[in-house]
């Protein structure tokens, strides 16, 4: 009350000064919607303009109505503080246009406030107005960007869908002075990306993709729990390269002698990776399947399942079962698991692992596969027996750089982007695409 006094006080009583305050905190013996609304009107007594409801903590399914990632997450907070007060109230979490105009219709809000969401395509507000939903580049709540700040070698803020954030000078889209004949190779992020920008520029692109449909790794990337936004990337570039009248052929296996025939005079290779298989005994004679598959429906898992590697993939194929009901154990070599995983996300996702009943075993050697499991050396150097039905490899992944080593030096200009350089983030895809 004091701080809201003195900004009044410094900015005159014609300017409008509004707070963002806590609806409440999750995860927590904290403040609780009574308590905001206590505050809500004491802050309103002082003055305000309008009220900002944000909230604290994991606002996860145990403690909310809606799954984790869904839109307008915390918009029962706003509703509750518009109920204690008359000024004007602003609701926020994850809006997407459509919840924004739900809240609003419903009377839960006032106002919407958007972040994030304009980190990833700052025209978001424009091509609402103008109806143009599907040319907004989705945020997929990554939270790289919040990430970011918490990293002393990172400079400024960097977005995953969003290579041009920051660096909007040097990215600017300009006509190419000569437009060229480009294929792209791999229909991923990066493939996609390369050729929206490609096409932009003028040039007249082509995309051959062995898979039936494009998306590379994003497909399974959104098929864990929570990843499901991750969906809406994908569909935003297939929409932005249709529109640019890019030229898609899905099924399509590049080899050297195809390039060749095709006679680009560009070629962009983005063949991403291929899966790397561990060298452990007996691994060959087991019922062993591959994380990617088992994410699409594609390999069939029974009973007990024990996960060879405890990076982001392992991590999420794991809760992927658990919540089928399979006693799944994920093993690592490293001292840590899913590393991968932003520092924003991780401690919840790794609750969500072991409140779902995952074991999770770090530092551990592998010595063999035998037919009722894998025989492993734990950390402590004691040798034990993990009991699976099916093992699923989530070891990672190595670069699948055949092609452009195959053409490099035949065709003008080849470019290796994405993961078949080596294998890392959807953002890394996006900004080298």
């Amino acid at each position: 009350l004091e701080i809201i006094g003195a900004v009044k006080e410094a900015v005159g009583e014609d300017f409008p000064v509004w707070c963002r305050m806590d609806g409440k905190e999750y995860g927590v013996d904290g403040i609780t919607l009574e308590d905001a609304q206590e505050t809500a009107r004491m802050a309103q007594d002082a003055g305000l303009a309008a009220i900002h409801v944000s909230a604290w903590g994991p606002a996860t399914p145990t403690n909310l109505t809606t799954p984790t990632f869904a839109p307008a997450v915390i918009e029962e907070l706003a509703a509750g503080i518009k109920r204690a007060v008359t000024v004007p109230v602003i609701a926020v979490g994850r809006i997407t246009p459509e919840s924004g105009e739900r809240i609003l219709q419903e009377g839960k809000a006032d106002l919407i406030a958007v972040a994030k969401a304009l980190l990833a395509d700052p025209e978001w507000a424009n091509k609402v107005a103008s109806g143009k939903l599907e040319d907004i580049n989705p945020c997929i709540i990554c939270m790289g960007c919040r990430d970011d700040l918490r990293l002393p070698n990172i400079v400024g803020i960097r977005c995953s869908v969003n290579a041009a954030l920051g660096r909007e000078k040097e990215s600017e889209i300009v006509p190419a002075s000569k437009p060229k004949k480009v294929l792209v190779v791999g229909g991923g992020p990066a493939g996609m990306e390369a050729a929206r920008v490609a096409a932009l520029r003028g040039h007249d692109v082509t995309v051959w993709e062995k898979e039936s449909r494009l998306g590379g790794q994003l497909i399974q990337a959104a098929i864990p729990p929570h990843k499901d936004r991750i969906g809406f990337l994908t569909k935003y570039l297939e929409t932005q390269l249709q529109k640019l009248n890019v030229t898609v052929q899905l099924g399509k296996e590049a080899d050297a002698a195809a390039v060749e025939e095709f006679q680009p005079d560009v070629v962009v290779v983005a063949t991403g990776v291929k899966p790397f298989v561990p060298d452990i005994p007996g691994l060959d004679k087991a019922h062993v399947v591959q994380a990617g598959k088992v994410l699409e429906g594609k390999a069939p898992v029974c009973g007990r399942v024990a996960i060879i590697g405890g990076e982001l993939v392992g991590c999420e194929t794991a809760e992927f079962l658990a919540d089928q009901g399979k006693q799944v154990t994920v093993m690592r070599r490293g001292s840590e698991m899913a590393l991968g995983v932003g520092q924003s996300l991780r401690n919840f996702f790794l609750s969500r692992l072991l409140d779902k009943g995952v074991t999770l075993l770090r530092e551990v050697k592998y010595n063999e596969v035998v037919p009722e499991g894998i025989i492993i050396t734990t950390k402590d150097g004691e040798k034990r027996k993990i009991e699976a039905d099916t093992i699923v490899l989530a070891a990672g992944s190595a670069p699948d750089a055949a092609l452009y080593e195959a053409i490099r030096n035949k065709i003008p200009e080849v470019y290796r982007i994405g993961d078949c350089v080596q294998p890392r983030t959807i953002r890394d895809a996006i900004s080298e695409g």
